[in-house]
Formats: C-alpha cells, sequence, structure tokens
C-alpha cells in the first residue's frame, strides 16, 4: 500500500495490514478517501447494515446529523462541530453512492459537484462578469439576484415552486415569507396573508404567521432565535430541577 502524497494520513492503528482498506489509502485526497470508505460499506464485502440502506431510509439520520451539527454550532462547540461536519458529509456522499447505484436513473457525486459549480457561477453572474464588467451589489441586492437566476433556472412560475413541504410549519412559514418578500410582486402576494378566521385555531395560527412575518421585516431568523430561546429555557429547567 502505498501513502497519498499530499498528506499525513494514516490508517488507524491496528489496521494497517487490511487490504480491504487499500482504496482508502491510496486515494488523493480526504475526499476520496471518504468516498472510497463508503463504497467499501456499501459493497458485498462491506457492512450488512449499511448494504441495505436505501436514499429513503438514510432521510432521518441526514436529518438528525444535520440537527446535532446545528446544535454543536449554536453552542460554540469547536470539537463537535468537527464531528458532526464529517457526519453531515457521510451523508451526503452515502446518498450519492447509493443514487450511483440506481438501476434506472444512476448519478454520481462527480455529477453532483459539477451541477453544484455550474450552479454556484450562474447564480452570482456579478461576480463571474468578463474581465473588466464587474458589478458591486450590496449583500440584499444579491440575495435578490440569486433568487432571479434560481427562478429563471428552474423555470419557476411561483414564488412558492421549490419550497419543501416535509419541513416543519414554521420554517416553511418563515420560508414562504421570505420568498413573498422578495418578490417584485410582494405588495400584492402579501394579502393572501389577510384571510378570514374560520375556527379558534386560525386565530393562533395568524398570530404565529404576523410575528414571522415581523421578524422577517426585521432581518430576524425565527427559526434561530425560538431555537436560542427555547435552548435558554432548558437550561433554566434544568437548574431548577436541580435545586435541593
Amino acid at each position: 500500500m502505498t501513502q497519498a502524497a499530499h498528506d499525513d494520513y494514516h490508517i488507524p492503528e491496528g489496521f494497517e495490514h487490511c487490504s480491504k482498506l487499500d482504496p482508502v489509502n491510496e486515494a488523493p485526497s480526504a475526499l476520496d478517501r471518504v468516498k472510497a470508505l463508503v463504497a467499501i460499506l456499501t459493497g458485498p464485502d462491506g457492512c450488512p447494515w449499511d448494504g441495505k440502506q436505501t436514499n429513503k431510509s438514510l432521510i432521518k439520520p441526514l436529518l438528525e446529523e444535520t440537527y446535532e451539527y446545528i446544535d454543536a454550532l449554536e453552542n460554540g462547540d469547536r470539537e463537535n462541530m468537527r464531528e458532526e461536519l464529517g457526519d453531515m458529509l457521510l451523508q451526503s456522499i452515502f446518498q450519492a453512492q447509493l443514487c450511483s447505484q440506481d438501476p434506472d436513473d444512476p448519478f454520481d457525486l462527480d455529477e453532483v459537484c459539477n451541477r453544484l459549480v455550474d450552479k454556484l457561477i450562474t447564480r452570482h453572474p456579478q461576480v463571474f462578469a468578463p474581465d473588466g464588467q464587474e458589478t458591486l451589489l450590496s449583500g440584499e441586492d444579491t440575495l435578490k439576484l440569486w433568487e432571479k437566476m434560481k427562478q429563471r433556472e428552474k423555470h419557476r412560475k411561483s414564488v412558492l415552486d421549490g419550497i419543501s413541504k416535509a419541513q416543519g410549519a414554521l420554517p416553511r412559514s418563515a420560508k414562504v415569507v421570505s420568498r413573498v418578500a422578495k418578490s417584485e410582486h410582494s405588495a400584492e402576494l402579501e394579502q393572501a396573508f389577510d384571510m378570514a378566521q374560520a375556527n379558534p385555531e386560525d386565530a393562533y395560527a395568524d398570530r404565529i404567521l404576523n410575528i414571522v412575518r415581523e421578524a422577517n421585516r426585521n432581518g430576524i431568523d425565527i427559526e434561530s432565535a425560538l431555537r436560542n430561546r427555547l435552548r435558554e429555557a432548558e437550561n433554566r429547567i434544568v437548574e431548577l430541577e436541580e435545586r435541593p
């Protein structure tokens, strides 16, 4: 086995003489090591559990790892951020590996990366304009341009297109409110929130929507604010429970 020349990575002690790890040890980059290892684990001589997974069965761990990284980030836990960011990367590569094995519509991580690069370039025309024609935009104007280019690329007819209905009601409502606010027809679309209340539950929902709209107008990430406030309450609950 040869060691990749670009860094000082070494297979963990005790596993140096496993030939299954040759593709990992010989990988040209850290990312390629992860890809090689996932391919081994999902292969015929790999892990039985990993080999049985599907894109759908990995939805739960994908969400869990994302939330765990958010927790580490918001708690300022740099060590845990390292681990959880790695777990998020694993989920992405695991998903891509399974996609590459699909018999009907296979695609791999290289295709995913190339599409991402194309998207980042075309969504930033002000950055990647021809030499001498660059345009300086504010952060707010940059976001508006991003949404405009996104809508053009995806041929979207509605500001709601592409908003996942699988996410919770609070982040979904924040996304809807944000999209409406960024629209060139925002004044007209804002009228959609003026709804008649058919039952008592509607009054509570409308109050939450109004708070989400107010937070958006003031540049507040309402879900992040609520998570942080809830964390403070949780810490306070623990303190109260520990009192003699």
